[in-house]
């Protein structure tokens, strides 16, 4: 099992991309703690994990607000002594699909604390226990916004834009104390937010991905597994785009 032994915390780890990394971390042998803000959800991954007799702890917090963060790193260290691997997961989409004059400075705000800061506090309170463990590995869920223009996306796309300079910096300033920082980068992702829209334009998502398909939250948990583990403790500040080939560029008129 190639993450056997690890502690791993994974944000947002309810439900999408989350869940599904959660599952398959689990599988490998890492003891997996899940956190999110609604109990229901964090209480099925869980119950998915022990039927497969994997290690799961669950905890709901709110990564946009600093006491919860900071209450997060500190129980797990408690419980568990250690901290190897952190996934920030965790991010809402509640500006997607409007121009920036159409989004309000409220929703502006929401959508930075959750997926910038939120992702930010998150790097800030557990490197003080990964330089304390001689090492670890955090990786960031960004995205192909953070790397390209998206019409009616603006807002959306500066988050992760922002998450793809905070997590080249790390890499950087922490290298020394064997702290690994990358990112992942889907495509687009079947999961709940967007099942229905996957319904009705399932041709037109898939046709822009070379795959010839969208991604599955499993398509995402092998690239975050290959991070989390010692086979990449030579990679750092890179950006793994898994996008079924989005990033490309456009196919031939």
């Amino acid at each position: 099992m190639r993450l056997k032994d690890k502690v791993m915390v994974i944000t947002g780890g309810g439900s999408g991309i989350g869940r599904g990394t959660a599952v398959v971390c689990a599988r490998e042998g890492a003891q997996v703690i899940i956190t999110g803000r609604r109990k229901e959800k964090l209480e099925e991954t869980a119950a998915e994990i022990a039927r497969e007799n994997g290690s799961v702890l669950w905890i709901t917090m709110d990564i946009a607000r600093e006491e919860d963060v900071k209450g997060l790193f500190e129980e797990v260290y408690r419980k568990f002594g250690k901290i190897d691997i952190l996934y920030n997961n965790a991010g809402i989409f509640n500006t997607c699909g409007r121009k920036v004059a159409d989004v309000s400075t409220e929703e502006f705000d929401r959508q930075m604390a959750v997926n910038l800061r939120g992702t930010f506090l998150c790097c800030k309170y557990v490197i003080p226990y990964m330089q304390m463990g001689g090492g670890g590995s955090i990786i960031n869920c960004s995205s192909i916004s953070g790397h390209i223009g998206q019409g009616n996306n603006g807002v959306y796309n500066a988050t992760k834009g922002g998450i793809e300079m905070l997590t080249k910096n790390i890499a950087i300033d922490y290298g020394p104390d064997h702290i690994r920082c990358n990112t992942v980068c889907p495509g687009y992702v079947e999961i709940e937010f967007n099942r229905e829209q996957f319904a009705s334009q399932y041709g037109k998502i898939a046709s822009l991905h070379p795959a010839g398909r969208p991604g599955f939250p499993k398509d995402l948990a092998y690239g975050v597994v290959y991070l989390a583990s010692d086979e990449s403790l030579w990679v750092t500040g890179a950006s793994f785009m898994i996008d079924g080939g989005y990033t490309c560029g456009t196919p031939a008129l």
